[in-house]
């Protein structure tokens, strides 16, 4: 068994007391952080959700949105190709 004595000096006061606005910018930070993947997680999701509720009504319909799929990342690939063989942003 042992106990807590403490540390033998006293602990120096804060400079400043924590407030409100550190708060506020932490939580922004990380929300700001977090945003981007969070919002590709969702758009995954409601994309899947979409496929699953076109196939439901035809399947032309559903392969129609795997197509639209597909030709949206080709286009952005293209994009991709051009804008790195261009020398980046300018």
């Amino acid at each position: 068994m042992s106990f807590y004595y403490g540390p033998s000096q006293q602990p120096e006061p804060e400079k400043e007391p924590g407030g409100c606005m550190e708060v506020v910018v932490i939580t922004r930070a990380v929300f700001g952080i977090l945003a981007i993947p969070l919002a590709i997680m969702i758009g995954l999701i409601l994309a899947v959700v979409a496929l699953v509720a076109l196939f439901s009504v035809h399947w032309l319909l559903g392969l129609l949105g795997i197509a639209v799929i597909v030709a949206g990342i080709a286009v952005y690939a293209r994009w991709e190709r051009t804008h790195i063989r261009s020398g980046g942003p300018q």
